[in-house]
């Protein structure tokens, strides 16, 4: 039940056909499970087809399943949207119905309809903060149909639609460990990571999915005050460059310190060859920051993961460290799988 003095309700997660959407949802189901002063509370999955082994699953997780196409249909939206206390607004590049020509749209039809359904509480998550501080010439302009200039539209339009006491922005920059594994089939053919040739000296935060879930859960299921107007970046307790990455990476698969460097274009075939799809090559070039030209060290200094959860996350190392992973470095017959 959605009850303005608390804040507290239903929470419904958009974006649940990809695997950060799937993530979130069962942190949002696990954590009253975890911290019984929490009420557990109606979680519902939104995604476009209920028919799909990923929508059972979210069931079988014991959330409500709600399924509407939400570029075509607005009603539906508005619809599943009505009695929702809180919104976490997921747009993930990653899913499979997400283009850079569609992710603008995607937000903006979900603002709008939270707007008309009197939504109390919008959780927006973004892969992209406003442009860094820089030592040396500014960046390029942001192409117009990068998905950096998306979010940041998305975000700016939320402003316009909400009040900042309805608000709250969770940011995950950087290197995603799951990311990492686009690399695996290189790694494992090559016996060396793929290095940009001219950037190796930017600096990069890294996070973890079930960071990036869980700051999520904490703030949906708090107090909309608690955490409105503010602005979280959830972040691992680490600053690394890509050269460092690809040390921390080969160290932990036991392997020699080799890195092949070569052009951008290049670099993005050999991801899109991974995964299969050439938009989320260019989104995942976008979220290390290899499509603007940088000089110097980037410099991320905010981190939020522990101020929100009493975590500090996971490192690189550790995720080196868990099942799976280090067997994904070295199969190249199996595609890895982002998030």
């Amino acid at each position: 039940m959605s009850t303005s003095a608390t804040g507290r309700g239903s929470i419904f997660v958009s974006g649940t056909d990809g695997d950060k959407g799937v993530a979130i949802v069962q942190q949002l189901l696990q954590l009253p499970e975890q911290y019984k002063h929490l009420c557990p509370q109606i979680i519902y999955a939104g995604l476009p087809d209920d028919s799909t082994p990923r929508a059972k699953s979210l069931q079988g997780l014991g959330a409500r399943v709600v399924a509407f196409d939400i570029f075509h249909d607005h009603e539906a939206a508005v619809h599943a949207l009505t009695g929702v206390t809180k919104l976490c607004l997921l747009i993930d590049p990653l899913s499979e119905r997400m283009q850079r020509a569609n992710a603008y749209n995607y937000g903006k039809a979900f603002i709008d309809a939270a707007k008309e359904a009197k939504v109390e509480h919008v959780i927006f998550l973004s892969p992209f903060t406003p442009l860094d501080t820089v030592f040396g010439p500014s960046l390029e302009q942001v192409p117009a149909y990068s998905y950096r200039s998306q979010f940041m539209l998305i975000e700016s339009y939320l402003h316009t639609q909400f009040n900042n006491n309805q608000i709250t922005l969770l940011r995950y920059p950087g290197v995603l460990h799951q990311h990492l594994l686009v690399f695996g089939k290189y790694i494992a053919q090559h016996n060396a990571f793929p290095l940009p040739n001219q950037q190796t000296e930017i600096t990069v935060e890294s996070c973890n999915m079930i960071d990036i879930a869980r700051a999520t859960a904490c703030v949906a299921h708090s107090p909309t005050l608690r955490h409105s107007q503010n602005a979280y970046k959830i972040s691992s307790p680490q600053l690394l460059t890509f050269e460092e990455v690809s040390q921390r990476v080969l160290s932990g698969l036991d392997r020699g310190d080799t890195v092949n460097l070569m052009d951008m274009a290049t670099l993005q075939q050999i991801i899109g060859d991974s995964i299969g799809n050439e938009d989320h090559a260019a989104f995942l070039l976008e979220m290390w920051g290899l499509q603007q030209k940088l000089t110097g060290r980037r410099l991320e200094i905010t981190r939020d993961l522990e101020l929100l959860t009493g975590q500090s996350g996971k490192t690189l190392n550790e995720f080196l460290k868990e099942d799976g992973v280090r067997d994904a470095f070295l199969s190249h017959i199996v595609l890895p799988k982002v998030a």
